[in-house]
């Protein structure tokens, strides 16, 4: 391969690279509720749940400044099961009691009408903090997400 035909492809190769890797540590959908919340219970570790919406901008990033970062990095790594759950989908799931419900009816029953909302919940489903609403203010997202993580891990931690 000639140098400049290289210089023109290696950003491409280096962006689908970056792709790539961001794909193995996307936020994943919410599948069966009842096995993360057993995994909850016998951690103590909260569950935090992205309800997102598609093509919803704020979700997006939320989903990838804040969410995917913490599945990368190994000082979060376990500290919390992240799951996200499409508020308008028909998407099968199961319920916390084993239940077959859907995506959509769990953002009702969980009275979420927006998005991005990022719940905490314990083991049963139940909040552990209170739920961010929106995108906030950007620039002191992260901080957000931090309190009410530490909020959310201390209340299970103090449960008996």
């Amino acid at each position: 391969m000639d140098r400049r035909r290289f210089l023109f492809l290696a950003p491409a190769m280096a962006f689908s690279a970056g792709v790539r890797a961001d794909a193995e540590t996307e936020v994943p959908l919410a599948t069966d509720l009842g096995a993360d919340g057993r995994l909850s219970r016998r951690r103590k570790i909260p569950i935090v749940i992205l309800f997102s919406l598609p093509g919803c901008p704020y979700c997006e990033i939320v989903r990838r400044s804040h969410l995917n970062p913490m599945l990368r990095d190994p000082a979060q790594a376990g500290r919390a099961i992240i799951r996200q759950i499409d508020v308008g989908s028909d998407l099968r799931i199961t319920g916390f009691k084993g239940e077959r419900t859907t995506h959509e009816a769990i953002a009702r029953a969980h009275d979420v009408r927006s998005a991005p909302v990022v719940a905490f919940w314990d083991g049963a489903g139940l909040p552990v903090a209170d739920p961010l609403k929106g995108m906030l203010l950007p620039d002191f997202y992260s901080a957000y997400l931090d309190a009410a993580l530490e909020t959310a891990r201390t209340r299970l931690a103090t449960r008996g």
